[in-house]
């Protein structure tokens, strides 16, 4: 009986520090799959843009957000650590995909090629 009720009381403590293991990490990955999150959102407001032939505000907006938070992927996914020379050249493959402008006629193949970059590099990096 006392083998039983110790290799119970070892199965809920390792239980409950396995669930506090797994908390601690999935905080530490928190701002990174936040800022893709709402990279993939402009994104996709982008998309349905440009396949609606609008060329408005909200979608200069949206390349705008999208652009500004390009810009911080290296910080999001390595603090203040220096980023791997591969994941920075995928980060700068695209910033450089991502359009000056919001230009209807143009926008569908830029987007494209957004979309592209955005897949090599989660190849590579999930």
């Amino acid at each position: 009986m006392r083998l039983a009720i110790l290799f119970a009381l070892g199965l809920a403590i390792g239980a409950i520090a396995t669930a506090n293991i797994v908390s601690a990490l999935r905080q530490r990955d928190a701002y990174p799959r936040g800022l893709m999150n709402v990279m993939q959102h402009d994104l996709g407001a982008l998309r349905s843009d440009a396949r609606a032939q609008r060329c408005n505000a909200g979608a200069t907006a949206s390349l705008e957000q999208l652009r500004g938070l390009a810009g911080g992927i290296e910080p999001a996914v390595y603090g203040d650590d220096p980023a791997d020379p591969p994941f920075a050249e995928y980060a700068r493959r695209l910033r450089t995909t991502l359009p000056a402008t919001v230009d209807c006629k143009a926008l569908p193949k830029a987007l494209e090629k957004v979309g592209a970059a955005c897949d090599a590099c989660h190849r590579e990096y999930r």
